[in-house]
């Protein structure tokens, strides 16, 4: 993606519409770029004249083969995970951390952990969720520099909404702090056009640490089923 070109046209009439919310922009970015790193590679974003139907009791693989909008992009922040030697749920964690853009943008990271809570170990769900505010804050000691296109978007001076700052110094201090700082070590950085991961490498990691429900994800009744089903039947009328 050309992100220079994205930055100065497309964000141009975010920020309009975003009454100033620099994080809204971010979110809009990310969605963006994963959004045209699909249709690069042939996933779900690419045009297609319908949705493939899904199994009657659909898997995690399901989804990703069939729905999520961001695989390629969340297949290659796991698949660096991987090759980096890092944990197995934090593999997971960089394997979910952006799926939930499919149904929506904002605040990705609370969504996200809404969508997961019900099927993985928390110390992931929670990643997931604090890896959102993380993204404005470098930890150079542990390899993450503040990114560049944020630099460019939003300028030197740029200061997240207060609420951001607030779950970023809550998730400082937290005993998981490196779970969801791990998750951003691998996600910006994960945007690669050339990149065909797949889900295989990770089928044994989602055997493991993800709780498939029989009935099927969005049929088994948790907090969560609506939301499956959302991404199942994204234009439902009703």
């Amino acid at each position: 993606m050309n992100r220079r070109m994205f930055v100065t046209t497309a964000l141009g009439a975010i920020a309009v519409t975003a009454s100033g919310s620099r994080s809204a922009m971010a979110e809009e970015l990310e969605y963006k770029m994963a959004l045209e790193l699909e249709q690069q590679t042939g996933g779900q974003a690419a045009p297609k004249k319908e949705l493939a139907p899904m199994p009657a009791k659909p898997t995690l693989v399901d989804f990703f083969n069939l729905r999520f909008t961001t695989s390629n992009h969340c297949l290659q922040s796991a698949t660096r995970a991987l090759k980096n030697g890092f944990p197995e749920e934090t593999i997971l964690a960089c394997l979910l951390h952006d799926t939930v853009l499919t149904m929506i943008k904002p605040d990705h990271g609370h969504w996200g952990e809404n969508l997961y809570a019900p099927y993985v170990p928390e110390k992931i769900s929670w990643a997931i969720k604090y890896h959102q505010a993380l993204r404005f804050y470098p930890d150079p000691a542990n390899g993450y520099e503040y990114p560049e296109m944020y630099i460019r978007m939003f300028g030197k001076d740029y200061k997240p909404e207060p609420y951001l700052e607030e779950e970023y110094k809550f998730a400082k201090a937290h005993k998981w702090y490196m779970e969801a700082r791990m998750i951003t070590m691998n996600d910006e950085y994960s945007f690669d056009p050339k990149a065909k991961p797949t889900i295989d490498p990770f089928l044994d990691i989602i055997g493991k640490h993800f709780k498939q429900p029989k009935e099927g994800l969005g049929w088994d009744n948790s907090p969560s089923a609506h939301m499956w089903r959302t991404i199942i039947n994204p234009n439902r009328p009703l």
